[in-house]
């Protein structure tokens, strides 16, 4: 079996950070909804801050698809406006 390419040990380095930011992600979402859920909109506010600049920082480094990054930033903003008009 050769030895493995150094594309190969990039793409495998690469992918290991990747899956650290892409699990932060989907962490500051789930709280961001647990924060919604309970009610408390000073924390979920502050949640969405973080997660909208997590988020634009991810696709801009092509982590993630802008277009997924856009989405996920517009249903963040959607559920605190929804929790206030309630």
């Amino acid at each position: 079996m050769p030895a493995p390419s150094k594309r190969d040990k990039q793409s495998v380095k690469r992918g290991a950070h990747n899956k650290g930011v892409r699990t932060r992600l989907r962490n500051l979402s789930k709280s961001f909804y647990r924060a919604v859920d309970s009610g408390d909109e000073e924390e979920a506010r502050r949640i969405r801050d973080e997660s909208q600049r997590e988020y634009n920082k991810a696709a801009t480094k092509g982590i993630i698809h802008p277009n997924r990054a856009a989405r996920k930033v517009s249903r963040l903003d959607k559920a605190l406006a929804t929790d206030r008009s309630e």
